[in-house]
């Protein structure tokens, strides 16, 4: 996502060491951010459930990076 107001967030396993509910809840936390402050959230994790969360998904293996997603708008 652009950053719109100028404000970006660097989060990394945000939710990794967290229960199910309260890792849903970080998750949430931050696509509010996005939807209503027009926050850019780079997120780092292993976790599937977690990216699912992402506009857009970069995936880095072995120092490279080996797929993208389309950027959505």
């Amino acid at each position: 996502m652009p950053v719109r107001s100028g404000v970006a967030l660097a989060a990394s396993e945000a939710a990794g060491s967290l229960d199910s509910v309260a890792g849903e809840l970080v998750m949430n936390l931050l696509s509010a951010a996005v939807r209503e402050q027009g926050t850019t959230v780079i997120l780092v994790t292993h976790e599937a459930r977690v990216a699912a969360y992402a506009d857009r998904e970069v995936v880095v293996r072995d120092g490279r990076v080996t797929s993208l997603t389309p950027v959505t708008l």
